[in-house]
């Protein structure tokens, strides 16, 4: 009878057009996601720390690690796709701004005015990755930022600043849980018996300092 192989599920890379829009990462990143978690824990010198832990089954070996390095730095591409970085990006932010003054009115007019909001535009955004910027437009044009805004004019630059960064704040999101991944620590179980002794000598601890 012969050995079965697992398939390790890769994850795939986010999409640059609109890295917003994250893939599904497959099951046995999300079951790991999902089961990592704060813990106070003892460490090999018996000195007690919060850390990230996972149950043992679950710590990562080498190829699930390599796959979620690979994703990490992915991400960090992603989230370095902005004006500060790249003329190009900051040429797309750019575009998206334009696009956006041209079909969106203004509640302030003249051409001082526009060459001004258009300037503090880009000194908003200067450091949101433009696919950010875009995103956050998409939405706005289709009124899916809340009932508190008024769609009918362009949002201002302090506004579509916050807007982007709120699909920045998800790809981060998912980064730092990835991360959690890779700091993980195997989970220090006690049996029973090692845990009655140790609530023994808690109690014997406070004991003594009330006598």
């Amino acid at each position: 009878m012969g050995t079965e192989i697992a398939i390790l599920e890769p994850i795939q890379p986010p999409d640059v057009r609109r890295p917003a829009k994250l893939s599904t990462l497959p099951k046995w990143v999300e079951q790991r996601c999902d089961t990592c978690k704060k813990a106070k824990q003892p460490d090999k010198s018996g000195i007690w720390r919060e850390v990230q832990v996972l149950p043992k089954s679950l710590i990562l070996d080498q190829e699930q690690k390599m796959l979620v390095e690979r994703h990490i730095s992915s991400l960090d591409a992603v989230l370095a796709m902005t004006p500060c970085e790249d003329e190009l990006h900051g040429q797309a932010t750019l575009m998206a701004v334009t696009k956006m003054t041209l079909v969106l009115p203004s509640r302030e007019t003249g051409d001082l005015a526009n060459e001004a909001r258009g300037e503090a535009f880009m000194a908003a955004l200067e450091d949101v990755p433009s696919w950010a910027v875009q995103e956050a437009m998409r939405k706005w044009y289709r009124a899916e930022h809340g009932q508190k805004y008024d769609y009918k004019w362009q949002p201002a630059p302090a506004t579509l600043r916050e807007l982007a960064m709120t699909e920045v704040y998800r790809v981060k999101g998912v980064r730092r849980r990835l991360n959690n991944l890779l700091v993980a620590e195997p989970l220090v179980e006690f049996s029973p018996a090692e845990e009655e002794a140790m609530r023994g000598r808690v109690s014997a601890l406070l004991n003594v300092k009330h006598a």
